[in-house]
C-alpha cells in the first residue's frame, strides 16, 4: 500500500516522540486493567476504605508492579500526602526512614528552627540571637520523629505514605522493624499508608516468615495480563494523542501479539511505531514486522532471567510440555520424563511457584508466560544461556573517529 508522507513533526511538540515505554518500571500513558485497584486506593486515601491503605503488590517480571506502585504514589502526592520512599538496597531501612523523616520535619515543622535572645545593646538597636535547628544531630527516637511527622501531615489534611519496591530482596528483620513502626502509627490513629511491591514467588516466600504478620494482613493485589481486547484498546489510546493513528486491524494484531502482557503491550506498540517511520498511520504490516523483534526481547529480558539457574529436572519438565499444542496432561509429561506420575507433582508445584506454568484444568498445566515455549525451543537449538540474537555489525568507536 502506498503511503502519503506526514508533515515533518514539530520537534517541540510533546506528542511527536514515541509514546510507548517498554522499559521495566516506566509508567505508560495508558494503564490497562488497573481501574478497580486505582479506584480502591483513591477511596482509601479519602478515608472511605482505610483497610486498603496497606497494600502488597505482586506479580511476574514485566507485569506492571512498579508501575502500579508509582501510580499509587502519585495519587497520594496529589492528595497532599507525604511520601517516604525506601529502598531494599539500603544498608538499613530504619536509618533511611529516619533520614527521610527528618528531612520532611525540617520542611514541615514550624518548630524545626527556634531562636533565643542571647544579648542586646542598651539602646536595643542591635541584638544577638542563638539559632537552634531542632532536627540537626538530634537523637530523638524514630518513633517520636514519625509520630510528629504523621501529626503534621494529619493537620495538613493529608497523610504519611511509606513505599518499598523490590520487596523480595528486603532483609526480613529490617522489614519486621519497619512494619512495627507502621503499626504503631496506625494504632495511634494517624493517616498512614504502606505500599510494597515485589516478585510473587519472593513475596510468597517472605510471607511464610513468622515475623511478617502485618504484611499477611495487607490488601493483596496480584497484577498480571489483561485480555487481548483491552491490550488493543490501550495501544490505540496511547497513539490517539499523537500525530499518528493506527488502523483497527493493526491495533487488534498488536493486542494479539502482546498476549495482554503489560511489558509486551508497550514493546509491540513501540516497535510498530518505529516501523511506521514518517507515515502518519501505523498499518498492520508495521505491527506484523515487529513480531519477531518483540518475541526476541521477551526471551532475552524476561525468560532468560527466569530460566537461568533452573534445575535440570525442572527444565526437563518444561521441555516435555513442548510436544503439546495446548495444555499438557500431567500424565503425559511424567511418561515423557520416565517418572512415576505421582512424582511429577513435585516439579509441577515448584514450577507453578516459579510462575513458569499454571494449572489449566484438572490434570493439565500450561505455560504461564507468553512465548515461553519459544524460549525453550531456542534453548534446545542453541543451548542453555545462548543469546537470542548475536550482536552484529562493526562501527568505529568515538575514540577512533576522533583520531582520524
Amino acid at each position: 500500500m502506498a503511503r502519503t508522507p506526514s508533515p515533518i513533526p514539530d520537534p517541540h511538540d510533546p506528542r511527536a516522540g514515541n509514546p510507548f515505554t517498554p522499559g521495566f518500571g516506566l509508567t505508560p500513558i495508558i494503564l490497562a486493567g488497573r481501574d478497580l485497584a486505582i479506584e480502591e486506593f483513591t477511596a482509601a486515601l479519602a478515608g472511605n476504605v482505610p483497610e486498603a491503605r496497606a497494600i502488597l503488590i505482586s506479580g511476574q517480571r514485566g507485569a506492571g508492579k512498579t508501575v502500579l506502585l508509582t501510580e499509587f504514589r502519585e495519587l497520594a502526592l496529589e492528595a497532599g500526602w507525604t511520601d517516604l520512599r525506601l529502598h531494599t538496597s539500603s544498608t538499613s531501612l530504619l536509618d533511611e526512614l529516619r533520614g527521610q523523616a527528618i528531612a520532611h520535619l525540617r520542611e514541615l515543622d514550624p518548630r524545626a528552627e527556634t531562636s533565643r535572645l542571647t544579648s542586646a545593646s542598651i539602646s536595643a538597636v542591635s541584638a544577638s540571637r542563638d539559632i537552634r535547628e531542632r532536627y540537626r544531630g538530634e537523637g530523638e527516637p524514630l518513633t517520636v520523629l514519625l509520630d510528629r511527622l504523621a501529626q503534621l501531615t494529619d493537620e495538613d489534611g493529608g497523610g504519611l505514605l511509606i513505599t518499598l519496591d523490590e520487596l523480595q530482596s528486603v532483609d526480613r528483620d529490617q522489614l519486621h522493624a519497619l512494619t512495627q513502626h507502621v503499626q504503631d502509627l496506625i494504632g495511634s490513629g494517624h493517616a498512614v499508608a504502606f505500599l510494597a511491591a515485589g516478585v510473587r514467588t519472593g513475596v510468597d516466600a517472605l510471607l511464610d516468615h513468622e515475623r511478617t504478620t502485618f504484611l499477611r494482613r495487607a490488601h493483596r493485589i496480584e497484577v498480571g495480563s489483561v485480555d487481548v481486547g483491552t491490550a488493543a484498546e490501550a495501544i490505540r489510546m496511547t497513539i490517539a494523542d499523537t500525530p499518528k493513528s493506527i488502523t483497527p486491524e493493526a491495533a487488534v494484531l498488536a493486542g494479539e501479539i502482546s498476549c495482554g502482557y503489560p511489558y509486551l503491550i508497550q514493546l509491540i506498540g513501540s516497535k510498530a511505531w518505529q516501523n511506521s517511520g514518517d507515515a502518519d498511520v501505523i498499518e498492520i504490516e508495521d505491527v506484523a514486522g515487529a513480531r519477531e523483534t518483540v518475541i526476541a526481547a521477551m526471551l532475552k529480558n524476561v525468560h532468560g532471567p527466569a530460566l537461568r539457574g533452573l534445575s535440570p529436572r525442572k527444565r526437563e519438565y518444561l521441555h516435555a510440555m513442548l510436544e503439546d499444542e495446548g495444555p499438557s496432561n500431567v500424565g503425559d509429561i511424567a511418561r515423557r520424563m520416565g517418572i512415576d506420575p505421582r512424582n511429577q507433582s513435585t516439579y509441577r508445584e515448584r514450577l507453578i511457584d516459579d510462575d513458569l506454568i499454571r494449572p489449566a484444568g484438572r490434570g493439565f498445566v500450561e505455560f504461564a508466560l507468553p512465548y515461553l515455549a519459544e524460549a525453550l525451543r531456542h534453548e534446545a537449538r542453541e543451548g542453555v544461556g545462548a543469546d537470542v540474537e548475536p550482536d552484529k555489525g562493526l562501527r568505529r568507536s568515538h575514540r577512533a573517529r576522533k583520531a582520524r
